[in-house]
């Protein structure tokens, strides 16, 4: 956001309120449709705002995507991370990823649209290091937590656990957008709920020590 931007930022309840009723349209849209196929148009429709009213909080539908991506992998990392970091082990921690991040689509239905979004972004030059920021936070998350189980003897050694992260943020995108692609519309139902199950007992067999 430029300086200019920035002073003209909403101040007001009333600002506030109306940034955060685009960020929550556009959040659904995007879920919707995607990036590309969402105009401006289409958002300012949706969100039941003049020209003038859009432009006020974001300069262009780009800008606005990308506020709703910070504030999406916002709520992910304060809801997930709290809920996830309050178990008392790292192995324990791993298992709570899957059912508090269910929870959080099942309350937010919205939140699906941080990977279409991330995906659709992360090709354009312009705003792919800024992109990167959103998954590079889940995998350094999810890595610290293999990092302590392995020294706690909990988790299998002899893995990276970057690495480990890695494949286990893309693997949770990737049963998103296979979802997307075998049942359209089905955003975080049961079909989703149960392929991210599975994924997660395969994890245990792979890391989890038997005690």
């Amino acid at each position: 956001m430029t300086a200019d931007r920035a002073l003209r930022a909403p101040a007001t309840p009333k600002g506030e309120a109306t940034r955060a009723h685009l960020l929550r349209t556009a959040g659904r849209i995007f879920a919707e449709r995607g990036y590309v196929a969402t105009t401006q148009s289409d958002l300012i429709a949706a969100a039941g705002l003049t020209k003038g009213a859009f432009y006020f909080h974001f300069a262009s539908k780009a800008e606005l995507a990308l506020a709703v991506l910070r504030e999406q992998k916002g709520r992910w990392l304060v809801q997930v991370g709290e809920r996830v970091l309050s178990e008392p082990t790292a192995v324990e921690q791993l298992r709570a990823l899957v059912p508090a991040m269910l929870d959080l689509h099942e309350r937010e239905p919205a939140a699906w649209s941080i990977t279409r979004l991330t995906r659709e972004l992360a090709a354009d030059p312009a705003l792919a290091a800024e992109v990167a920021k959103t998954p590079a936070e889940w995998v350094a998350l999810i890595a610290d937590i293999v990092r302590r189980g392995q020294a706690d003897g909990d988790l299998r050694s002899g893995l990276d656990p970057e690495q480990i992260a890695a494949v286990l943020v893309g693997a949770f995108d990737g049963i998103k957008d296979l979802t997307d692609v075998l049942e359209p519309g089905a955003e975080g139902g049961p079909a989703f709920a149960a392929r991210i199950r599975t994924c997660q007992s395969l994890v245990e067999l792979a890391l989890v020590v038997p005690r």
